[in-house]
Formats: structure tokens, C-alpha cells, sequence
């Protein structure tokens, strides 16, 4: 019996839901900033958001990810992904 592609599932730092790696956007932390990695390949230290859901861009839940630089993470994903209701 054939079986099916594997899906990587991954698991949004803020929200803590698992989805299949190519629904979430993921970060990247290099020394001269953060990184919207749109291939999932770039290297070094990488997590990965909900890129539809607003409240996983605020800055005091990203914390956990970027520590004091989740003010820095919050004004460039909101810039690029939208406003408060997620619409560019």
C-alpha cells in the first residue's frame, strides 16, 4: 500500500499550535537582526508564528522567542503582514 508525503509539523512559539510547516512563517535570528525567512532555509536560530493570526505578533508574547527584542520582532511583523486584523 502506498503511503502519503510526510508533512513537518511545526509548532508556532506563541500560540503553541502545531500546523504543517509550510501554514507558519518563520523567523530568524541573526546578530544584525530578525529575518522573514520565506524559503523555511536560511540558517541559524529560526521559530516559527502564525502569519493569520494578529495576536501571535504582539510583543510581550514574543518574548519568549526574542527576549528584549520582541518590541523590534512585533513593528516588523505587523508592517509586513498587516494592521491588527492581519490585512496587508
Amino acid at each position: 500500500m502506498a503511503r502519503g508525503k510526510h508533512v513537518p509539523i511545526r509548532m508556532c512559539v506563541v500560540c503553541r499550535r502545531r500546523r504543517p510547516k509550510h501554514e507558519l512563517l518563520r523567523i530568524v535570528r541573526t546578530p544584525e537582526g530578525f529575518i522573514l525567512d520565506e524559503s523555511g532555509k536560511l540558517p541559524g536560530r529560526g521559530a516559527y508564528v502564525c502569519p493569520d493570526n494578529p495576536a501571535c505578533w504582539e510583543e510581550k508574547k514574543l518574548r519568549r522567542f526574542a527576549g528584549a527584542r520582541a518590541g523590534e520582532l512585533s513593528r516588523m511583523l505587523k508592517a509586513r503582514l498587516g494592521g491588527e486584523d492581519g490585512q496587508g
